[in-house]
């Protein structure tokens, strides 16, 4: 008599839940046995009080003694372009050993023939590498705290700053483990890593500046008339009360070269800092001291970079004091606030950080048809 014998079914996989908890979970537990990490923390927060001590120094040089408001901003933006910057350095390392370190250990395999799929696997990897970047900006708190107590901030645009800045360490760790699991050698993986991470950071103020001669044009303009070169201009007393502004045009056309920008900003659209810095709103003037109208405020580090990349989208016309004869309307110049360019940017980042993490999928299906030479298995 035979017997009809059913087909072998496929192993139950894991939910997403599981698999991902588990993953993350052995993950982070490897890093909290090292006494290193631990070191690693206590530097980072020596080193980011010594960066806030040294934006409340800078503040009151540029400020002065007469500013009535506080610090904060000013503080909490040189924090928060530190900790962006040390992400950047940091991240990479972190993320970029998680998949080649295992194959190179000869844990790879192990790992891939659990219920776990490769798209599991790769992003509880991913995550997992995601949290230890964020144990940075979370030791930076009780900076950010003090910086809310200095004055001068709104919570609005603290909470945009922090929320970004997780983001950009979230999208840098997916390209870090997209590329380990991609690169088969771990000090491969970890220098492919810096390297596009210096793409997006550096080689998009490269390819600005590279590009900035070709998008000189020149506007008709003349000569701008400032109001001590008028007649009856009182030298003793009107340099103390003088607006500084053109009063007139005059003299004859000529051509002024100045720079049009507004073809090539979008180079530094993908940049990290500038995504960041261009996500949230330009703050409200601080208040002047009403007995010294000239008293100032100055700007923080990310607020100088989201106004440097609107400048930029100015145009030329508007660089000019007096082009095609008439001085420039300065209420139309602070009006012009530009387009915001991190929606960009950001789709930039996401889109090759998503064509990585596909590559990298499929290098982690298994069995795996090819191997690179020399790949321990187990």
């Amino acid at each position: 008599m035979s017997t009809i014998t059913e087909p072998a079914r496929p192993a139950q996989r894991l939910g997403w839940g599981a698999a991902l908890g588990n993953i993350i979970q052995m993950e982070l537990r490897q890093r909290l046995r090292t006494r290193a990490w631990y070191i690693m923390l206590a530097v980072w927060f020596v080193v980011i009080g010594l960066v806030t001590w040294g934006a409340v120094a800078s503040f009151n040089t540029l400020a002065g003694d007469e500013m009535f408001f506080g610090p904060g901003r000013f503080v909490f933006e040189a924090m928060v372009g530190f900790v962006l910057f040390f992400g950047l350095l940091v991240a990479p390392a972190m993320s970029a050993s998680t998949v080649s370190g295992d194959r190179a250990g000869g844990t790879l395999a192990i790992v891939q023939v659990t219920l776990a799929t490769p798209g599991q696997l790769l992003t509880g990897k991913w995550l997992a590498s995601w949290i230890a970047a964020l144990v940075f900006l979370v030791t930076a708190l009780p900076y950010i705290v003090l910086a809310v107590v200095l004055g001068g901030l709104d919570v609005a645009g603290l909470v945009v700053f922090v929320l970004m800045v997780a983001v950009e360490l979230g999208v840098i760790c997916a390209l870090g483990t997209a590329i380990s699991a991609i690169v088969p050698r771990t000090l491969f993986a970890v220098v492919v890593t810096y390297l596009l991470v210096a793409l997006f950071a550096l080689g998009t103020l490269i390819g600005f500046g590279l590009t900035a001669p070709l998008a000189v044009t020149s506007v008709p303009s003349n000569r701008a008339v400032y109001p001590d070169e008028e007649p009856g201009f009182d030298e003793e007393t009107g340099y103390d009360s003088m607006d500084w502004s053109p009063v007139r045009c005059t003299g004859p056309m000529t051509s002024t070269e100045t720079l049009d920008a507004r073809s090539t900003y979008w180079m530094l659209a993908a940049n990290p800092f500038v995504v960041v810095a261009d996500a949230v709103p330009q703050p409200d003037k601080p208040p002047y001291d009403p007995d010294d109208p000239s008293t100032w405020a100055p700007d923080g580090v990310m607020t100088s970079i989201s106004s440097g990349v609107r400048f930029l989208q100015r145009p030329p016309e508007m660089n000019v004091e007096c082009a095609n004869g008439e001085l420039m309307d300065q209420d139309e110049i602070e009006a012009h606030d530009g387009t915001p360019v991190w929606p960009l940017g950001l789709g930039i980042q996401v889109v090759v950080a998503g064509a990585l993490f596909a590559w990298a999928r499929a290098r982690l299906v298994a069995p795996a048809a090819r191997l690179p030479r020399g790949t321990r298995v187990a």
